[in-house]
């Protein structure tokens, strides 16, 4: 394999180099055999002796796609013996069905956390999966929160370094660097809402109107620096409403409060519903849970097997069970 670090693999090695944190680590790449995370090991193994605590790799083998997903296995530990990065292979069976990208989103960090406790997660999400994100989340009536898209730092220690970075950068690394990365033929399937704006949304959008791309990043970036004053506007909304968080769910108290078009209250829904490591029901929803909350008594199942009890000024929602894990 080509070394050379000039062209894209420059690039991209250099990004990384200027992002590493000083005294943090270990440092995990989480690699699926896709372009997108070869390319993120091959611009960080120059650099292994400069991540705190060391540096190595881990594939979560799902068993969606029978001996596709073991050749998957087998491609990345090929690239790792190569690289000279030490590996580990997890193996986290999803059974298929509804929301299938969700549960093995979760089943894939809870396993990685689980074995790496302390570790930085490092991932290769990109410049085009932000404008992916942004755009699914405008559709699904996310608010300014929602429209932070992807975080370069999550709390939870996961790391996104080539964030600012296309999508085709990542691919033109390993074509420079002579390496072919697996395909996982689902990525095609336009019935999966992501997948359509991948291949033909955003694509024939970036024809007609050129930096579009670039532009959805920007709105994301933007929505992050709002976010340490936002946050603390609905810390003090919690704090009034009496906002209880608990493994079964949260609950508040909407007596002291009017609900209709209330912009911060519907924001302090969608984050606390995230914080459950729930996808937020649809704005509309939510407007009308607030409503019928303070106006009646009842109880209402959601998509992801939610229960709202509400009444009295009081809301309480169960989200005990499988839950949809974050970006």
């Amino acid at each position: 394999m080509d070394r050379d670090l000039g062209g894209a693999l420059g690039l991209l090695t250099e990004t990384v180099r200027r992002g590493i944190p000083s005294g943090r680590g270990p440092f995990v790449l989480c690699l699926s055999g896709g372009a997108d995370s070869s390319a993120l090991a091959l611009a960080c193994a120059p650099l292994a002796d400069a991540f705190p605590g060391g540096l190595s790799a881990a594939h979560v083998n799902h068993r969606l796609r029978g001996i596709e997903s073991d050749g998957d296995a087998d491609s990345v530990r090929e690239l790792c013996g190569r690289l000279g990065l030490a590996l580990a292979v997890l193996d986290g069976p999803v059974e298929p069905g509804p929301n299938l990208e969700a549960r093995a989103r979760a089943v894939r960090y809870g396993l990685l956390r689980a074995s790496f406790p302390d570790a930085i997660l490092c991932t290769a999400h990109h410049r085009d999966d932000q404008a992916e994100t942004v755009v699914l989340r405008l559709l699904r009536g996310a608010g300014v929160r929602g429209l932070g898209g992807i975080a370069r730092w999550r709390d939870d220690g996961v790391w996104r370094p080539l964030l600012d970075h296309p999508r085709d950068l990542l691919e033109r690394t390993c074509r420079e660097a002579g390496w072919s990365p697996r395909l996982d033929g689902s990525n095609a399937d336009r019935r999966i809402a992501r997948n359509f704006l991948r291949h033909e949304l955003l694509p024939d959008w970036e024809r007609n109107e050129p930096g579009v791309g670039e532009a959805l990043a920007r709105l994301a970036r933007s929505a992050q620096e709002l976010a340490p004053h936002l946050e603390g506007v609905l810390d003090r909304l919690a704090h009034h409403l009496n906002l209880q968080e608990d493994r079964g769910g949260f609950s508040l108290d909407l007596a002291r409060r009017e609900v209709d078009d209330d912009p911060h209250l519907d924001l302090l829904l969608e984050r606390t519903w995230t914080r459950a490591a729930r996808r937020p029901w649809a704005r509309e929803h939510r407007q009308r849970l607030l409503r019928d909350a303070v106006a009646r008594r009842g109880k209402r199942p959601g998509g992801q097997g939610e229960i709202a009890v509400f009444g009295g000024g009081r809301l309480r929602v169960e989200v005990a069970g499988t839950a949809a894990g974050p970006d």
